[in-house]
């Protein structure tokens, strides 16, 4: 089966108030302000090719908007039509968005908006395109810096359920599951085209709820960096900095001001995912040692706090 989704492409949140929600989101977070539009505001991370990595709505609420996936190859994007019209799923076509065309819009079975689009404006990265420095030069010393976007973990009632959606339908594959005591996986993290461990995972939780979304992080120093301009921001920290025994990866649960929660991600450069591999296999009585490999147990706000 060929790849045909590359990756995440944008994640759309809600947040209380945009000019707080921009101080926090450029000021500590470091994100670049593409362009600010009525009750929008969309941003891009340092090393992102694309016109934006997050779109931020002002709201009464917190919480995920939609997810966004961009395709392989522009044809993809009618295959997923034929696909969701072969399984039902009702969609709508949006003709074009902002710096974006066509793009598919519908439901999951737990109840998040998810898009699927390949056509958006690709201005590159902030790098020169000639003999390139590692990273700008112009970034902020004292904000966290992430490069790139890099997943969402969402929640639903029934998790079995979405993920064999996400698997017949959107045609990802899992890297890792969580089985429950009959086999039926209650939790995964689901990946396409990119080699990394995911792009979107799925936990047991409420209808519509995103636990977080990720900013990639290149290495462990940066992730301990990213935590103490955390401490001097008083930016509330859920968890780490810690290990995840699933994808092996290293990283930091921390929350906006809004109570949306985010994570900076990496360390997980021995986990090349080989796209022949069967997925691993976590159970119920593992699955706290493989969320959370140091404390071997869930922590509270895990399955517990979420928008």
């Amino acid at each position: 089966m060929p790849f045909r989704i590359s990756r995440l492409g944008y994640v759309e949140v809600k947040v209380l108030d945009l000019d707080d929600a921009l101080d926090f989101y450029t000021n500590v977070l470091g994100l670049r302000l593409v362009e600010r539009l009525g009750n929008k505001a969309y941003l891009k991370t340092w090393d992102d090719q694309l016109a934006y990595s997050v779109i931020l709505t002002e709201s009464d609420t917190a919480g995920m908007v939609r997810a966004a996936f961009r395709t392989v190859d522009p044809e993809d994007v009618d295959y997923f039509e034929r696909k969701l019209k072969q399984y039902e799923v009702p969609y709508e076509v949006i003709p074009e968005d902002y710096k974006r065309g066509k793009a598919l819009r519908f439901k999951t079975p737990s109840g998040h908006t998810f898009e699927i689009f390949n056509e958006i404006e690709i201005p590159g990265n902030y790098l020169p395109k000639e003999s390139p420095d590692p990273w700008p030069r112009d970034l902020k010393s004292d904000a966290i810096n992430p490069p790139k976007i890099d997943h969402t973990l969402i929640t639903a009632p029934d998790p079995t359920k979405m993920i064999k959606f996400c698997e017949e339908v959107l045609e990802f594959r899992a890297t890792e599951y969580i089985v429950n005591n009959e086999g039926q996986p209650i939790a995964a993290w689901l990946y396409q085209a990119r080699q990394q461990p995911h792009d979107l995972a799925i936990v047991p939780g409420r209808e519509a709820g995103m636990h977080h979304f990720a900013f990639h992080i290149s290495s462990a120093q940066d992730i301990f960096r990213a935590a103490d301009i955390m401490v001097m921001n008083d930016v509330k920290i859920d968890w780490g900095p810690g290990r995840h025994g699933i994808t092996r990866g290293s990283g930091i649960y921390f929350f906006d001001p809004f109570g949306n929660r985010i994570e900076t991600f990496g360390g997980y450069t021995a986990y090349l995912y080989d796209p022949g591999a069967k997925p691993i296999v976590w159970t119920e009585e593992t699955m706290g040692k493989g969320i959370f490999y140091y404390e071997r147990k869930l922590v509270e706000t895990f399955l517990t706090v979420y928008t």
